[in-house]
């Protein structure tokens, strides 16, 4: 089936589980035609239904827990219980049931369409598997302190960059101000701090595959200063769209509190949404900035450490992925993110052709 079939199929879909917002796909239709990686991260639907083609089956491996849309845009910080800052995967949307392999093949093709990324693509993958080899052995959190001190000025923001941060949330009070749904409403207002005073409301458009899905920011102060949480619509996994196997489990929750994660207490479910605390400290690595590229392998290794980390949450996992990944040949990750990469490259120039042909339509 062509891309542009499974694009419209999985929004046809999209649309049963949430009040598509417009102007947020029309975002994404766009993102898709600027390039590849864009491509990539915004259409998880379209390489879960593609998968075998990447990894036959039969060498697919045991399944567990799964990110489901591992790429390497997808780690961030937050604050855990004890005040801790903690270093993860930060987004679970497209959590399933999975071999383990899907996670890392798709980790490996972000890293293969990526422009300018320091390094070879092999030595990224070498430096990926041995993390993740380390983390299955040890699985932990990975808490930002003494143990990780080249990880720490990576993370910084300095406070032109913090006071950025929050201008750019409240110039979204300007252009998209909003009442949020009554269960959005509801859970927003719930997950304030008592004593919150001059709240205020605004829709969301962020991200690359959740553009469309219904999001949502409270914006309040308290204390003398700005806090602000944010909803956005939990909606199935797209490997449940893949598979024409019904709705998966919702799994976000799960996964971010893993047996080895130091879970952010501020993120919980509400009647259908997902509510989160927004702050300049929580924050994502640019592999892109000129500071990242000093650590790439670094990163990469912590990067596979934590995918193991969450996959060893499941049961006997961790033993059953060990043996399976000493069985396998040396190459075999390369093999399969070349042949996805290839994939993906096709289908960007299908769509980008399909857009430019369309967009005023």
């Amino acid at each position: 089936m062509s891309v542009i079939s499974d694009v419209n199929r999985y929004e046809l879909w999209l649309r049963k589980h949430c009040d598509v917002v417009e102007r947020g796909l029309k975002k994404k239709h766009k993102r898709m035609a600027d390039d590849p990686l864009m491509f990539f991260r915004s259409t998880c639907f379209r390489f879960a239904r593609k998968i075998n083609e990447f990894v036959a089956p039969e060498n697919a491996g045991p399944k567990t827990l799964s990110v489901g849309d591992a790429h390497f845009e997808n780690w961030g910080t937050w604050r855990d219980a004890e005040g801790r800052l903690v270093w993860g995967v930060n987004d679970f949307d497209e959590a399933a049931e999975l071999p383990y392999t899907f996670d890392l093949v798709r980790m490996a093709t972000s890293l293969s369409l990526a422009k300018d990324l320091p390094n070879q693509l092999p030595n990224q993958l070498g430096a990926l598997l041995k993390g993740y080899t380390a983390g299955l052995q040890k699985p932990t959190a990975r808490l930002i302190n003494d143990e990780v001190p080249w990880m720490e000025p990576l993370l910084k923001r300095p406070i032109s960059q913090k006071n950025a941060f929050e201008q750019s949330l409240l110039e979204l009070l300007d252009k998209h101000e909003a009442t949020p749904p009554p269960q959005a409403l509801a859970g927003l207002i719930a997950e304030m701090p008592v004593g919150t005073s001059n709240l205020r409301f605004a829709s969301r458009q962020r991200g690359g595959g959740s553009l469309g899905r219904p999001r949502f920011v409270a914006f309040g102060r308290w204390q003398g200063g700005l806090i602000v949480r944010e909803c956005k619509a939990i909606v199935p996994s797209a490997w449940a769209w893949a598979s024409d196997q019904g709705d998966h489990a919702r799994l976000f929750i799960t996964l971010a509190r893993g047996t080895y994660r130091a879970p952010d207490p501020f993120l919980k479910s509400h009647d259908g949404y997902l509510i989160r605390r927004i702050a300049s400290d929580s924050n994502k690595i640019d592999l892109a900035s000129l500071n990242a590229r000093a650590f790439n392998l670094g990163l990469l290794k912590a990067m596979g450490a934590d995918l193991a980390s969450i996959h060893a949450a499941t049961s006997g996992a961790s033993s059953e992925i060990e043996a399976d990944l000493t069985s396998k040949k040396p190459e075999w990750l390369l093999e399969a993110c070349t042949l996805a990469d290839k994939a993906v490259r096709q289908d960007y120039d299908k769509w980008k052709a399909h857009y430019r042909l369309h967009k005023d339509g």
